[in-house]
């Protein structure tokens, strides 16, 4: 009977394993010599893959992963999936990749909305996402949103700001409520016993 009300805890326990490495013939020291590697590996891609070089303090490339892959006209960017191995990796930053295979290196509406949703989310959990580059299938060139829209960039900054002021304020207003209140049951209660 008691094997009913029981409540089972389960642990969960993620590995991270090398796979393939890109290579490089020159040393991957910043994250401008990543782009250039992953830009080649994906310029050669038939379908949609989302990356991420995850960086450490200085930006230097720590390692690389492939968040999603779709089809040749979009893919499934599940937030989450983008800072998983940045978490395990401690990493500092991050840079997310990813490539039109139509050869076009303009970002779409649902990559800016990609974009906006992603920066939210590592200002939240204090992994800064430094840029989202688009890669041109067949050819390579690429194109940082960072550069073409960095309002998605800095706005999301500065709302988190407003916010975090805006609770700081609030947070003070509460707080001296609360003092006040235990100052004045204090005094009640001094006032109740020297009668």
């Amino acid at each position: 009977m008691a094997d009913e009300y029981e409540l089972k805890q389960v642990t969960v326990r993620l590995c991270l394993k090398e796979a393939e490495p890109l290579y490089s013939n020159e040393a991957i020291t910043d994250s401008d010599k990543a782009i250039k590697v992953m830009a080649d590996a994906l310029r050669e891609m038939d379908r949609e893959y989302v990356c991420v070089v995850n960086l450490d303090t200085r930006r230097v490339p720590i390692n690389y992963s492939v968040v999603s892959i779709g089809d040749t006209m979009n893919c499934a960017v599940p937030i989450q999936n983008l800072f998983k191995v940045a978490i395990l990796q401690n990493s500092s930053s991050l840079i997310c990749l990813h490539n039109h295979p139509s050869g076009s290196k303009v970002p779409s509406k649902p990559d800016l909305d990609v974009t906006k949703r992603m920066v939210e989310a590592g200002n939240i959990i204090g992994i800064p996402v430094i840029d989202h580059i688009i890669v041109a299938g067949g050819t390579g060139d690429h194109e940082s949103i960072r550069r073409t829209n960095p309002e998605l960039f800095n706005q999301v900054v500065a709302e988190n700001h407003k916010v975090s002021v805006k609770e700081k304020i609030a947070e003070k207003k509460i707080l001296s409520a609360a003092i006040n209140k235990d100052k004045n049951f204090e005094n009640s209660n001094r006032i109740t016993k020297t009668r």
